[in-house]
């Protein structure tokens, strides 16, 4: 699937510790590149932007979010998809 349209027009909701935004500005960049953000995981929900999950030693790194079996996509490839997105508007407009 190409990069630019994965997650456009689609549910997602995101889980464990986003290293580089904080999760208000991760809905918004979903909003403006056309996801639809959710606080939680439901049966419309596409994919599953997966953070830094936090255990203790020797505990299995692992949310309620991640068994629900929505697909997962990690933090890089939500920003990946951003950027692609932002080239595709440059491209439209000529730049």
């Amino acid at each position: 699937m190409d990069l630019g349209q994965l997650l456009r027009d689609c549910e997602i909701a995101f889980t464990g510790r986003l290293t580089t935004m904080t999760r208000d500005q991760a809905f918004s960049l979903a909003k403006v590149f056309g996801a639809k953000p959710q606080n939680w995981v439901t049966k419309q929900t596409d994919y599953l932007v997966v953070g830094l999950i936090e255990t203790a030693l020797g505990e299995e790194p692992i949310t309620k979010k991640l068994l629900t079996g929505t697909p997962t996509i990690s933090e890089r490839d939500f920003l990946d998809w951003c950027q692609a997105r932002l080239a595709q508007w440059s491209r439209s407009l000529g730049g």
